[in-house]
């Protein structure tokens, strides 16, 4: 896909990634390119290059709180979650071209290697030819690998648009009923973190920027007041405490419309967070605020 399609002169665009994969090679893991591979992802980083301008988010803030014009055809690259590819294999090729990136981590996935609920039910699903599972949306089952991916799709599905369902609960679910201990860190490439020491190596150079994705990557419209502060105020104060990061940028974990809401945006400002970009796909026009900038998918 040519990616600088999506450029124009009188908006900016910024892209979502959240991890670039060296030659891993999986049955059914990593179906929605999650994990862009190293080649793909130096092309699309060429490819915007040689039709735009890379800017950073702080340029961006600038533009919307200053009037500070940004260059024609502007685009910003964002990862999220904290992926250790995001140093080992991203940075090298970002660096080599002069492209700033801003890096929204989870901190739980940081302290603890953790795996999202999702990379739970794929490291299960990628070693389970078929399976028959009762969920709490009904009877799933699989046996091909198209079946496999079909039946990944209905739990993001469910997962994400269910406000009370628990992810981690279904994902302990499917392990077990897929015959896995419950598992919840794994240093297979496409679930190694960052450690702490890397996230500082990460934001050392100038080019780069490290914002906050919460501490569990919970979905934070469907949390209650008292557990949605704790999920920004832990997230932020451990980025203080173990990386010596004092943040004023965010991203909201899934982050679609039905993901974050004005409570989380007020927590947000009250924190000293300057600007969280959505998943709701699209460029920004400038009557686009900085608590609802979009972003587009990078697969």
């Amino acid at each position: 896909m040519i990616h600088s399609r999506h450029l124009n002169r009188d908006t900016v665009t910024i892209f979502l990634l959240h991890g670039v994969e060296d030659g891993v090679e999986t049955a059914v893991r990593n179906y929605t390119r999650k994990h862009l591979p190293r080649d793909y992802f130096a092309d699309f980083l060429r490819d915007l290059k040689a039709h735009g301008a890379p800017v950073s988010m702080d340029d961006i803030v600038a533009e919307r709180r200053d009037g500070t014009p940004l260059p024609s055809h502007a685009f910003a690259i964002t990862f999220d979650d904290g992926f250790e590819n995001n140093l080992s294999v991203a940075a090298p090729i970002l660096e080599e071209m002069g492209i700033p990136a801003t890096f929204y981590v989870t901190t739980d996935f940081i302290d603890s290697n953790r795996m999202s609920w999702i990379d739970r039910i794929e490291y299960a699903v990628e070693q389970r030819a078929e399976g028959t599972m009762d969920l709490p949306w009904g009877r799933r089952q699989f046996g091909t690998d198209a079946e496999r991916r079909a039946f990944l799709d209905d739990v993001r599905l469910q997962v994400k648009s269910t406000p009370g369902l628990d992810a981690e609960a279904v994902a302990t679910a499917i392990q077990s009923q897929l015959g896995f201990p419950e598992t919840w860190a794994s240093d297979h490439p496409l679930d190694r973190k960052l450690t702490w020491d890397q996230l500082g190596e990460l934001a050392a150079p100038d080019l780069f920027t490290i914002g906050g994705h919460t501490h569990t990557h919970a979905i934070l419209a469907f949390l209650d007041d008292e557990t949605l502060a704790w999920e920004i105020d832990h997230s932020l104060a451990l980025l203080r405490e173990k990386a010596g990061l004092a943040v004023h940028h965010y991203s909201y974990p899934e982050g679609l419309a039905h993901c974050y809401d004005a409570r989380t945006i007020e927590l947000l400002k009250d924190r000293g967070i300057v600007c969280s970009p959505s998943a709701i796909e699209g460029e920004n026009t400038p009557d686009i605020d900085l608590f609802n900038l979009r972003r587009i998918m990078v697969v």
